[in-house]
Order: structure tokens, then C-alpha cells, then sequence
């Protein structure tokens, strides 16, 4: 089980969402109302926040790769990084 510090605040759930594909990373942007998600399939996906409403997607091709290895965003929101194995 998972403790946190009681500095932490709550959260409320607002909403769930099914995805069809397994997301294995999950990061939103320190600056605007954007998450970007990795998922199984190799798929990099940019949402807006508030209504999941998609606003980029990168799919996987012969010369990228499959595997998503990291994805960070730039502290100041401005870029996101996408690390690929070949």
C-alpha cells in the first residue's frame, strides 16, 4: 500500500476514461492543460485535460521504433521529449 505525506493535497475523481490501448507513461505539462501519454502500441498522444479532447498524435512507423522509454516535458511547458528505442 502507498503512503503519502500528509503535505500532499487530496484529489477528487471528476472522470474516468477507457483507452484501448495499456498506457505506460503519463505526464502532464507544468504550464498548460495538456497530458501526454505513451502507450503499448508505441502511440505518443497529446490531450487537453479538462475534456480529453486530442490534439496530437504520433503513431509508431518503421523508422521510429515501437517502444516509448520516456517522455518529459521542458519546465516551461513548451516542448515535449519523446525517447524511442530503434
Amino acid at each position: 500500500m502507498l503512503r503519502f505525506p500528509t503535505c500532499f493535497p487530496s484529489f477528487r475523481v471528476v472522470g474516468e476514461k477507457q483507452l484501448p490501448q495499456e498506457i505506460i507513461f503519463l505526464v502532464w505539462s507544468p504550464k498548460r492543460d495538456l497530458i501526454a501519454l505513451a502507450n503499448t502500441a508505441g502511440e505518443v498522444l497529446l490531450h487537453r485535460l479538462a475534456s480529453f479532447h486530442r490534439v496530437w498524435s504520433f503513431p509508431p512507423n518503421e523508422n521510429t521504433g515501437k517502444e516509448v522509454t520516456c517522455l518529459a516535458w521542458r519546465p516551461d511547458g513548451k516542448h515535449l521529449t519523446v525517447e524511442i528505442t530503434i
